[in-house]
């Protein structure tokens, strides 16, 4: 069975939506010449030119140049105003608040395609707003997205609860965050338009060839035991009980504040995968960061996703095993080494 249409926006903005985007965007025609129209377009947050610069190089120098003719071919094509200065905190990607024709608040997303977000668009179609921000509309040529702005937007992470003291506000927000990522696990129904998610046993494939040829480097960094594990662990998550939509970016911060829901996921990273690969990042990130760990947060999380606490615990170890190959920092080797300590002990 298709899925239902993403949420209609008013009829003065859909009409003629597909004529306009044959148009020639973002210039007009002077004199027979096509000219550039000038237009309001936001400083790009330092954290998304630092980080495309650094991981694509020439390519992303490339989408940055480009990004504001491509804002106002979206603007064009989708007919909205800017609202507001772009949201910091993203890695690569262009977040700025717009309202449609109605007045209706929104959200206008340019991303840098890549492995992990290519199929942002497909999810959020899939979950039709049960649980994460509604998919408006999306461009398939440069993967921009126009999605409903979560008001008041508060992240989780940061969200403090009143009479809660730390340790109980946290485990409150674990609740939250399982709870909400419980719901947005489902199957995957291919769609025309919509780009398939990776499969995570890809990720296993990747980190084997990396952990079975493993540089002098690479085994002073994380250690030769844990390679082994890394690759032992690899081998027993090959073949899921189970396939849908997984996250690989399950945290605190892509949770935010909402009025139709007390809370919404955006930003999702879908790939084809069990449950327990959402708990995998969730429980490394909390493992790491928060102030639960061992076995009382393993099954807290495995509980809360509906999923096996051992496949879970798998996962979060080949996180942290990924994180600790990819970090030159002696202070966070040394603390993702401690708290990945507590978890093989749990």
């Amino acid at each position: 069975m298709p899925w239902p249409p993403s949420p209609q926006r008013p009829d003065t903005v859909r009409s003629g939506l597909i004529a306009r985007r044959k148009r020639i965007c973002g210039l007009r025609r002077r004199n027979g010449v096509l000219d550039t129209v000038p237009m309001r377009f936001g400083v790009v947050p330092s954290s998304v030119r630092r980080d495309v610069l650094n991981w694509h190089g020439g390519a992303g120098q490339a989408w940055l140049d480009e990004l504001p003719r491509t804002v106002w071919s979206l603007k064009r094509a989708w007919a909205f105003r800017i609202d507001g200065p772009p949201y910091g905190g993203g890695s690569h990607s262009y977040v700025v608040p717009v309202l449609l024709e109605d007045g209706t608040p929104a959200v206008l997303k340019v991303i840098y395609r890549d492995e992990e977000n290519r199929a942002e668009p497909t999810a959020l179609r899939q979950y039709a707003g049960d649980g994460a921000v509604h998919l408006y509309d999306y461009d398939p040529e440069t993967g921009a997205m126009l999605l409903e702005r979560a008001v008041p937007g508060n992240r989780l992470k940061s969200t403090r609860f009143f009479g809660h003291k730390t340790p109980a506000a946290a485990w409150r927000r674990i609740g939250i965050a399982t709870g909400l990522y419980r719901r947005l696990w489902r199957p995957y129904e291919p769609e025309a338009g919509y780009p398939e998610p990776p499969a995570a046993t890809g990720m296993l494939d990747a980190w084997r060839a990396e952990y079975a040829d493993a540089t002098p480097e690479l085994i002073e960094r994380v250690g030769d035991d844990r390679l082994r594990d890394a690759l032992a662990l690899c081998d027993a998550l090959a073949d899921p009980p189970e396939l849908g939509i997984g996250n690989r970016d399950t945290h605190l911060g892509n949770i935010v504040s909402a009025e139709r829901e007390p809370w919404l996921v955006i930003d999702p990273k879908p790939y084809l995968a069990e449950r327990a690969f959402d708990g995998g990042y969730f429980l490394f990130m909390q493992q790491l960061y928060g102030p639960h760990s061992g076995g009382e947060l393993l099954r807290a999380v495995a509980e809360g996703l509906g999923a096996d606490a051992d496949r879970v615990r798998a996962w979060a170890l080949l996180r942290f095993t990924d994180h600790l190959a990819e970090t030159d920092d002696e202070r966070d080797i040394e603390a993702a080494s401690k708290a990945m300590r507590e978890l093989e002990d749990a």
